[in-house]
């Protein structure tokens, strides 16, 4: 696995660039900017979702597994950070008129395609001769359960979009108002998961949504103090270190305390972007394709478990990317298809997952 690690890493550190003395990267949060970010981090999610169909255990595997196990559920932070953070950017610069087309052209856009998703992820079932069940199957479609695909992020989405969208309706667009509005109701849609007991991964990383749109809100007093000059700078990195700390050692103690060190996790995550631009043509590549790459990357490790060709770790891995990238360009180019002809022209906004 150390091999796969020194390629990504090789990767961001293609045309990483640096800022100088009391400089930044203002163009941190631009759409190619968060485009590349993500990228690294659907790669990542991809190693996660393979090393579950491969045997672990070698030296070279170590670096990996401690990694895996640091970052946990960390690796969609950027997802739904970038998402929060690019949904209320356009909700104040587009108002109301935004705000209506949520229920269209985003949640039921995501829909569609998860649709499609789920019945690609059935017919390998049925190719295979793997059978979920009734139920399972019907309740997949909603994405409360899984035949295969994962769905707690789709699901997730899916609320969120609803729940911005009740939010601003009610409050007119007021960005304070629909941001408080949409980090009480995010609040309850965890408590309301917790009590049906769902796995942990459904609920500890959704309030980082909010959190990006409370980015948004509060960026121009962020950047003033922040970057004003390296001492500012690095204060505010000192305050966010001692913070997570505490939260990275009780995060199995609760929900909240996950919460906060998720918090802190991303917000150290956009410091260093100030400071490093990761950006070039590879990771925004791959940052434009995360929706098709993060949904349909385990139906070829599902083929080739089936095949029993999972049994060489790096063959299994390799074969697994190479067909996930056939299978998200193909997706994809159907889905822009499908998309221009239900929704119009494809309008670029702020990379997300969904």
């Amino acid at each position: 696995m150390l091999v796969y690690l020194f390629l990504i890493l090789l990767i961001v550190f293609m045309n990483l660039k640096a800022a100088g003395k009391n400089e930044f990267c203002r163009d941190y949060l631009s759409k190619e900017r968060t485009a590349a970010v993500n990228g690294v981090f659907v790669l990542l999610v991809f190693l996660t979702h393979a090393v579950g169909y491969v045997k672990l255990g070698g030296p070279l595997d170590a670096a990996y597994l401690t990694m895996k196990s640091y970052l946990r559920q960390m690796i969609v932070s950027t997802f739904l950070f970038y998402s929060g953070y690019g949904m209320l950017e356009s909700i104040q610069k587009k108002g109301m008129a935004y705000v209506k087309t949520i229920p269209w052209k985003r949640f039921t856009k995501v829909f569609l395609h998860m649709e499609i998703a789920v019945a690609l992820f059935l017919l390998t079932d049925v190719l295979i001769g793997a059978d979920y069940g009734k139920y399972k199957t019907l309740m997949a479609f909603t994405f409360w359960e899984s035949i295969g695909n994962s769905n707690w992020y789709i699901f997730a989405i899916l609320c969120l979009y609803l729940i911005v969208f009740l939010s601003f309706l009610v409050c007119r667009a007021n960005p304070w108002i629909g941001t408080a509005l949409t980090t009480a109701l995010s609040v309850g849609y965890v408590y309301l998961l917790i009590r049906a007991g769902k796995d942990t991964w459904w609920y500890n990383t959704v309030m980082l949504y909010a959190v990006g749109m409370w980015y948004s809100l509060l960026k121009p007093w962020i950047e003033k103090l922040v970057m004003k000059n390296d001492v500012t700078y690095f204060l505010a990195a000192g305050v966010l270190l001692a913070a997570y700390y505490p939260c990275f050692k009780r995060r199995d103690t609760g929900i909240e305390f996950y919460t906060l060190w998720g918090v802190c996790f991303i917000l150290l995550l956009v410091l260093l972007t100030m400071k490093l631009g990761v950006g070039n043509s590879i990771l925004r590549w791959f940052g434009s394709h995360v929706f098709s790459i993060y949904i349909l990357q385990r139906i070829p490790m599902i083929v080739l478990r089936h095949l029993g060709l999972n049994a060489s770790r790096y063959s299994f891995i390799t074969l697994s990317f190479l067909a996930t990238l056939v299978l998200a360009v193909l997706f994809d180019a159907v889905m822009e298809k499908l998309d221009g002809w239900l929704f119009g022209p494809k309008r670029r906004t702020v990379p997300e997952p969904a």
